[in-house]
């Protein structure tokens, strides 16, 4: 039996998850449309080798991965928004630390941008858990 605090979350509290979701999705959807329309270029703006068939998989994974984040961006109940917000902490926590070490091994214009923009996406939804923490009891 789950127990659902009586405090409820302000629309900016539930704004912060929508806002989130919904740029990472976004990001996710441009990242593929780079990987299958320009595989050379998208590898060129990394220190990893191109591969064609490897470029794919990541944009089909990107266009999985946005489906899920619009769809939980649009979802009514918050405990949907936050549980898929902690995934997507986790993803960004994994992908950033691929970037940052891409970063150092050389600073290329993508890993340097998604090491950062991973950082941010952690922070921002660290951010937003916390603040709907006490609407959401432990299940």
């Amino acid at each position: 039996m789950t127990h659902q605090s009586t405090t409820t979350p302000s629309s900016a509290g539930l704004a912060r998850f929508d806002i989130l979701l919904r740029l990472w999705a976004a990001a996710a959807v441009c990242s593929a449309l780079s990987h299958m329309i320009q595989p050379a270029w998208t590898a060129a703006g990394t220190t990893w080798a191109l591969s064609a068939h490897w470029q794919r998989e990541i944009a089909y994974f990107d266009l999985f991965v946005a489906l899920i984040f619009a769809w939980a961006a649009h979802q009514p109940e918050l405990r949907i928004k936050r549980n898929v917000t902690l995934l997507l902490c986790g993803l960004s926590l994994l992908l950033g630390e691929n970037h940052l070490e891409g970063w150092l091994a050389a600073p290329k214009v993508f890993h340097v941008l998604f090491a950062l923009g991973n950082a941010l996406a952690v922070l921002w939804g660290a951010l937003a858990c916390w603040s709907v923490r006490a609407a959401v009891s432990p299940e």
